[in-house]
């Protein structure tokens, strides 16, 4: 199995408080912790982690913050030729102060780095993008049209909405089907769901469409029938990653030839036994601790990892 990855490289530094910091005061934290960090790093961790075999495209500034993205990706054995350095620029830095009530989160883009070498020579069986990077993600997804192709669609921006025609699946949260459906989703109101989904399907025909819910669980088609998963019940403790972990949980599951309520029954685990740790890569779980979840659903999910990449491109090809 083969993956590609693009999209944006950011560092985090998460900082664990009691309360949230009172406007104009002064405050002194040692509970601090750093990591590599942005959708498709944690993507590619998770899928390197889970010896898929990732490339991962993107570009970093010329720092530290950098550097370290760069080796912490290839200690799990993904593929950073394709990640490019900005000289004299800076990596994208999110500060998050966490504390029991809620999460605040400060993105901190000095400068728009944006990939200028695109030309990916590798043969990837399945690509996944975002949408920060619409010129690389727009290239990997023309190059390789015919195989298994994703987006984690999480802004409701023109360029995000013009990328899903592009894609095969589109892994999408609430805001932006909410949005791009022009349905707001109402969790007391069911049939908000089904008509904001149903206005998805209409705009992006032919697609395979998942809608993640937060702690609601996760939203799909299977068998012509709109579905909604139940997430985990486990004590969120920090959410940080919890939509690439899904996104990239959804990517192993169709490589190893998981049909659709398999795939998201494995990411509804995955991203919810993330939520239980602070951080993103390093709240990834272990593959077993997922399989335990797992098998007791699906007890004879052994026998279901025969499918061959081949025979699930020369579906997608027939569905595109």
């Amino acid at each position: 199995m083969k993956a590609l990855c693009v999209g944006q490289s950011k560092f985090d530094i998460t900082c664990n408080l009691e309360s949230f910091p009172v406007e104009g005061s002064s405050n002194n934290y040692t509970n601090v912790s750093e990591e590599i960090g942005g959708n498709m790093v944690i993507a590619s961790y998770l899928l390197g982690k889970y010896k898929v075999d990732t490339y991962f495209g993107s570009i970093i500034g010329d720092d530290t913050f950098g550097s370290l993205i760069r080796k912490g990706l290839e200690k799990v054995g993904v593929h950073t030729e394709y990640m490019e350095i900005a000289y004299e620029k800076r990596t994208a830095i999110s500060n998050i102060l966490l504390n029991k009530m809620a999460k605040t989160e400060m993105n901190l883009i000095k400068d728009k780095l944006l990939m200028k070498k695109t030309e990916f020579s590798m043969d990837p069986d399945l690509v996944l993008v975002d949408s920060y990077d619409y010129g690389a993600s727009l290239a990997a997804l023309n190059k390789y049209a015919n195989k298994i192709t994703m987006i984690l669609a999480y802004t409701p921006n023109s360029e995000t909405i013009e990328l899903c025609k592009y894609t095969k699946y589109i892994i999408a949260n609430k805001n932006f089907a909410s949005v791009v459906s022009g349905i707001k989703i109402d969790f007391n109101n069911p049939s908000s769901l089904v008509n904001a989904y149903s206005a998805l399907l209409n705009k992006f025909p032919n697609r395979n469409i998942i809608v993640t819910l937060g702690d609601k669980g996760a939203m799909y088609l299977a068998d012509n029938q709109i579905k909604v998963m139940p997430g985990l019940k486990l004590n969120e403790v920090d959410s940080t990653g919890a939509k690439a972990v899904f996104a990239s949980s959804i990517a192993y599951s169709v490589l190893k030839g998981f049909d659709i309520e398999k795939a998201v029954t494995f990411a509804n685990i995955s991203s919810g036994l993330s939520v239980v740790k602070v951080g993103g890569v390093s709240s990834i779980p272990d593959y077993d601790e997922i399989m335990k979840y797992f098998h007791q659903k699906y007890p004879d999910v052994d026998s279901l990892q025969s499918s061959s990449i081949d025979s699930i491109n020369n579906d997608n090809q027939q569905n595109a």
